[in-house]
């Protein structure tokens, strides 16, 4: 289905009802956002910054966007998306930094979005303004059709107090009967010892009798090499220690195993598509027969999760170890920035170096940070992805996954090659 984005913009903590304890954003300064000298792979060649890697961080400090300019936006994306929307292949997606429910003109918005007569879509919301429930009545009748929310947990007073949720009572409520009405995306930040383990149960039935379409199990990053890409002042909370990988994955095995949602998570992870990275799996192993031949020495630059299994597809099809992968301190491969490139050690970096597509590092700091030993080193980039986003379908297949990943692969090593 294609898809029309309106970003109605806010300020994640202001536009929101308050930071959520577990909020990475909590510990962030506008006057440190805007000290950020971060590029990326969009920006012109000889400036560092553009408005693709700018709106990461220009996104903490900016409000609401007037109504006047969100509708002129929305006609246009109309006109430009004609041939789909005659095709009846189309919707709008209402999204927010903060939180769409604090969206001061949203029913205006909707009503207007009511008259295209496109279905229409809107995430992300905590549903901590929600006062009474005819907020919700009023959204279901003007034709709202799926919505993501994030329950952190339906007990009251958790909510209460990691989401500085005064009414837990009636945002529930909400939740509730959203669920039984229109598709609702639920998501939970899981954090250790909070809302884990029997509460993480507790929270699942509840989700699962009223109705929810799926859930979104994320885990919770309270560190900088978990994500923070601008906390300077510690963990998110004291006194927390984050899930392990592993632990995660233990953690998503056993909803998937014993609700009926749909199950994703963050980082990637579902173990009955062998996901991510199925190709490096055993029994898949024919599909790395349709990659090319490898045939410059190069060094893949990525993420700690991602580290061991690109190593390992490498180990399979690079019989001549002419491509070594290494990993700096930082899960994400797409939150790499200019300092944890610092931290890598140079000697075991080829001269054909390959960075994440999305790594928030121009090239010019790349190839500054990357030859600091006196050696030039050609910085080039891979593919955005090299597995299945969730984002592009919720409910792909092995198949497609496959596919995907093949796709993404020869991709890959094209760069390398070249």
């Amino acid at each position: 289905m294609n898809q029309i984005f309106l970003n109605v913009g806010g300020r994640p903590g202001i536009d929101c009802g308050g930071f959520c304890r577990f909020c990475f954003f909590k510990k962030v300064s506008v006057g440190e956002v805007d000290g950020v000298e971060r590029g990326c792979v969009n920006c012109p060649p000889h400036k560092i910054g553009c408005d693709y890697c700018q709106n990461t961080i220009t996104g903490v400090k900016t409000g609401f966007r007037p109504l006047s300019s969100l509708l002129e936006e929305l006609q246009l994306k109309i006109m430009q998306n004609m041939v789909d929307f005659i095709g009846n292949d189309l919707r709008i997606v209402v999204h927010a930094d903060a939180d769409v429910f604090y969206y001061p003109h949203l029913m205006e918005l909707v009503a207007q979005i009511k008259e295209t007569n496109l279905p229409f879509f809107l995430g992300y919301t905590s549903g901590k303004n929600i006062e009474n429930l005819d907020f919700a009545r009023e959204l279901i009748l003007k034709g709202l059709n799926e919505l993501t929310v994030s329950v952190f947990s339906t007990n009251s007073e958790i909510r209460r107090e990691w989401m500085r949720d005064k009414n837990p009572e009636r945002s529930l409520e909400a939740l509730k009967l959203f669920s039984e009405n229109i598709k609702v995306n639920a998501s939970v930040v899981v954090v250790p010892g909070v809302n884990d383990e029997d509460e993480l149960l507790s929270t699942c039935s509840d989700l699962e009798e009223w109705g929810i379409k799926t859930l979104m199990l994320r885990r919770f990053g309270n560190f900088k090499e978990e994500g923070l890409i601008f906390n300077k002042h510690g963990p998110v909370s004291e006194n927390v220690k984050t899930q392990t990988y592993e632990e995660f994955q233990d953690m998503v095995d056993i909803i998937t195993r014993d609700f009926k949602f749909e199950v994703t998570s963050f980082p990637f992870y579902d173990r009955e598509k062998d996901f991510p990275f199925a190709i490096g799996k055993k029994k898949y192993r024919e599909h790395l027969e349709n990659l090319p031949e490898i045939e410059r020495e190069s060094t893949i630059i990525t993420g700690k999760l991602a580290q061991p299994f690109l190593e390992g597809i490498f180990e399979l099809i690079d019989e001549d170890h002419m491509v070594n992968v290494v990993s700096v301190n930082k899960d994400i491969a797409d939150l790499i920035v200019p300092e944890d490139l610092m931290s890598v050690d140079l000697s075991q970096i080829k001269d054909n170096v390959i960075l994440p597509r999305g790594a928030l590092v121009h090239q010019i700091q790349a190839q500054d940070i990357l030859g600091k030993d006196g050696v030039s080193r050609e910085v080039k980039r891979g593919p955005y992805n090299l597995t299945h986003p969730y984002y592009e379908n919720l409910y792909f297949t092995q198949k497609q996954l496959l596919d995907y990943e093949v796709r993404s692969f020869k991709e890959l090593i094209k760069v390398i090659n070249l």
